[in-house]
C-alpha cells in the first residue's frame, strides 16, 4: 500500500467520524459545549495538517491560488481576533456555509491527489472566502454569539 492510498483511507475515516460524532451526539441528546469545542479544535488541526500536506506535496495548489489562500487566512485570523476581543474567547461558528465548505474540501482533496485537477479549486476557494467573510460579519454584528448559528441571514 503506497502513502497516498494510506492517507486517503485515513482521510476518509477522519471525515466519516467527524460527521458521525455530531450526528450521534444530536441523536442521543449528548451535545455539550465541550464536545462542540473539541470538534472545532479537531477540525482546525485537521485543516492545518491538510494544508501542510498539500503545501509539501502539491505546491501548485498554493502557487496557482495564492491570493485566495492569503485572503481566507487573513479573514480567519481577523475572526479569531474579533471573537477574542469581543467575547473573550476564540469562537468558531458552525454555519451552513462552513459545513458546505468542509464538505467541498473533503471532496477536493482526493481529487487533487488522484487526478491532480485544479479546475474547481478557485470556485472552492471563493466559496471558502465568502464563508470566512460571513463568519467575520456575524462575529462583528452580534452582541451575543450562537456558535450554531445557521448563517448571517438565519439565526
Amino acid at each position: 500500500m503506497n502513502s497516498v492510498t494510506l492517507f486517503l483511507i485515513l482521510f476518509f475515516i477522519a471525515g466519516i467520524t467527524d460527521v458521525a460524532d455530531g450526528y450521534i451526539a444530536r441523536k442521543f441528546k449528548m451535545v455539550t459545549a465541550l464536545g462542540a469545542r473539541i470538534d472545532s479544535v479537531a477540525d482546525i488541526f485537521f485543516h492545518i495538517v491538510l494544508l501542510l500536506l498539500l503545501f509539501l506535496n502539491y505546491r501548485w495548489v498554493f502557487t496557482e491560488n495564492a491570493a485566495l489562500f492569503v485572503a481566507i487566512l487573513v479573514i480567519k485570523f481577523l475572526s479569531i481576533i474579533v471573537s477574542k476581543m469581543k467575547f473573550c474567547k476564540i469562537i468558531f461558528l458552525h454555519t451552513l456555509a462552513n459545513k458546505l465548505t468542509g464538505f467541498l474540501v473533503f471532496v477536493a482533496v482526493p481529487t487533487v491527489m488522484l487526478v491532480e485537477n485544479n479546475s474547481f479549486l478557485p470556485a472552492l476557494l471563493y466559496i471558502a472566502l465568502l464563508t470566512a467573510l460571513e463568519e467575520l460579519l456575524i462575529l462583528i454584528k452580534e452582541k451575543e454569539v450562537n456558535e450554531n448559528r445557521k448563517s448571517l441571514f438565519i439565526k
